[in-house]
């Protein structure tokens, strides 16, 4: 992301403003008339007094009863624009919340787009962070903002009415009311400007803290923390991380206790000169009901430009972490090209197959000063079937993020059948892969979803198919819903899940159903045994016929089928061909393959025992 602009809260403003427009425009006239509302209920009780006073002071026969029913009509009155407010403030939350929750729905579809180099970049979860939180709060950020605009004007209102009656008491009192403001406005904005500075620091304090929360609370963490008894270390780094948050927080909240000093100071200072005006009034001849009057004013007026005032610090502090947020909404995180797939997969069909070409590539990960590949030269040809494979961290899976576009090459270029893979729009690279990957990511959606990847266009005969192929129609079949079965019970409480082999397979399953040029597995098989892995191999080969296929795994149940073996290690790609090339030269993948096969031998006698 960029470094920070200069922080322009009008600006900011502005944009929240028109975006209220395009969002809800009725939202403006209910803020009118709350304001017009608003702005003259404080009177009713700056007046009453005055009101009620002023009645007896005339004295008769009349007085009880003409009070009773001035109290009375008051009370009337007070109660039915106090109704009437809360309920239009309430009803003016609500709307407040949806365009909040548009926001986050335009987030959430930004970080689905966003280039995938960014998920495994720490320092960029950082500055994620610090955005979102204008937006996860309805007291903050978004939401708090566009609330105090929608009381403010109110305020306003009834603030210049009061001032007017202030200055005309005394400009003396009404130049310490100001006075005072202007303390607790420059006491919060140094609060919140000592706030800020600390944001990196709290951002990462909660990050940490919010890891050890969501451990602590995701069940597929329960039975490796049980058996290998890690409760206490978790419990024991949870708690140090709390207390350097407690600490961090501690030394603001002091820092906001020392300058909250002068605010009290002027406070003291306003009410003794204030009630000394009025006591000099009253001496000069001031009725006693104007001086109960000009009371009730001056500590109204006293209470409401402390809150506006707070309201205007309010403003400029959340302001900047809107700020935070729609620089990261406006971040350039995708580097886009301009090409076509069509410009990839001509027309005639023996070319709807992809020739993915590595030319002197090298690559190390975002803040990482190791390569994982340095000049690597290196050819999928068209139609192949190629197996790769090597052990462990030799980089097989960041092969295959480099050639879908998830990440760039740091030095060289990649080719997709002639063409620049940075040079073609993201959306239309990803179309022409169809990869399984060794993350088994089931989502909350029926099993035609997760499979089809849409219920919209999904054509139920090709995902039946795909299910049966990778073994799972018959379970499938079983369910009372079918294919309208919701996976999981994070949003349908009635959802079923799948076993971890069952989920791989499901997965699968996705990767058959999309009809693209080039299948990838990515080790999809590892909760699978070694057999039940060869089996899904083979099968699988067979549905790819006429496709570049890429198999990636650290077993070799994929090799014997393919056309090409790579051999990768951590120097880079080791050994090169077919399977009897290979076991001819007694390299590395000899070694691998004499090793494991033996471990398929033993696990076939066994189950034939």
């Amino acid at each position: 992301m960029k470094p920070k602009k200069s922080y322009n809260v009008f600006a900011v403003l502005k944009r929240m403003l028109k975006h209220m427009w395009e969002q809800d425009r009725k939202q403006y006239g209910r803020i009118a008339l709350y304001t017009i509302v608003a702005a003259i209920y404080p009177f009713l009780g700056v007046f009453l007094p005055k009101v009620a006073i002023g009645i007896l002071e005339q004295g008769g026969n009349d007085a009880v009863k003409n009070l009773v029913i001035a109290m009375a009509g008051y009370f009337v009155i007070a109660g039915i624009l106090v109704v009437f407010i809360k309920w239009l403030d309430a009803y003016i939350g609500t709307r407040n919340m949806r365009i909040r929750l548009l926001y986050l729905a335009e987030m959430c579809d930004r970080l689905q787009k966003m280039d995938y180099c960014y998920h495994e970049d720490a320092s960029f979860f950082e500055q994620y962070q610090k955005g979102m939180n204008a937006g996860n709060s309805n007291a903050n950020g978004i939401e708090g903002l566009y609330h105090k605009l929608g009381q403010i004007g109110a305020k306003l209102f009834t603030l210049v009415g009061m001032v007017i009656m202030a200055g005309a008491l005394s400009p003396l009192l009404l130049i310490s009311l100001i006075v005072h403001v202007l303390v607790i406005l420059l006491t919060s904005k140094l609060t919140h400007d000592y706030e800020y500075s600390k944001k990196e620091e709290t951002s990462k304090a909660w990050r940490r803290i919010n890891y050890y929360q969501r451990t602590t609370q995701d069940f597929s963490y329960g039975k490796d923390i049980r058996i290998f008894n890690l409760r206490n270390r978790i419990m024991e780094n949870y708690q140090t991380e709390i207390d350097t948050c407690l600490r961090l927080l501690t030394k603001i909240k002091n820092r906001e206790f020392l300058y909250g000093l002068f605010g009290i100071v002027t406070l003291l200072l306003t009410n003794v000169l204030t009630y000394g005006i009025l006591v000099e009034k009253v001496v000069a001849g001031m009725p006693v009901s104007s001086f109960t009057m000009y009371t009730a004013m001056v500590v109204s007026l006293m209470a409401l430009m402390l809150d506006f005032g707070k309201d205007l610090a309010f403003i400029w502090n959340e302001g900047e972490y809107v700020h935070d947020f729609y620089r990261f909404l406006d971040a350039p995180l995708v580097e886009e090209g301009e090409k076509s797939a069509t410009d990839v997969l001509r027309s005639d069909a023996s070319r709807k197959t992809l020739e993915v070409v590595f030319d002197h590539v090298s690559f190390r990960y975002p803040g990482t000063e190791k390569n994982v590949f340095t000049d690597l030269n290196f050819t999928i040809h068209s139609g192949e079937r190629l197996a790769i494979v090597g052990v462990n961290g030799a980089g097989k899976s960041t092969l295959v993020k480099l050639m879908t576009g998830l990440f760039a090459p740091t030095e060289g270029h990649i080719y997709v059948n002639g063409v620049d893979i940075v040079t073609l729009k993201k959306s239309e690279l990803y179309s022409l892969y169809s990869a399984v990957f060794q993350e088994v990511n089931v989502l909350a959606f029926s099993i035609r979803e997760n499979v089809a990847g849409s219920s919209v266009q999904a054509d139920d005969e090709r995902v039946k198919t795909a299910l049966d192929k990778v073994g799972l129609w018959s379970k499938v079949e079983g369910f009372e819903h079918g294919l309208d079965q919701m996976m999981l019970k994070v949003i349908d409480e009635n959802g079923t899940d799948f076993s971890g082999g069952e989920r791989q397979k499901l997965c699968i399953a996705r990767g058959l159903y999309k009809d693209a040029a080039m299948v990838i597995m990515d080790e999809p098989t590892a909760a699978l045994d070694a057999l039940a892995e060869a089996e899904i191999y083979e099968n699988f080969s067979s549905l790819v016929e006429g496709k570049t296929a890429v198999y990636i795994s650290h077993r070799l149940a994929s090799t014997r089928f393919c056309d090409k073996i790579a051999l990768f290690d951590a120097d880079g790609l080791a050994e090169y061909g077919n399977h009897n090339e290979l076991m001819e030269r007694k390299g590395k993948y000899y070694e691998m393959f004499m090793i494991q096969g033996k471990y398929y031998q033993d696990e076939q006698e066994g189950g034939e025992n």
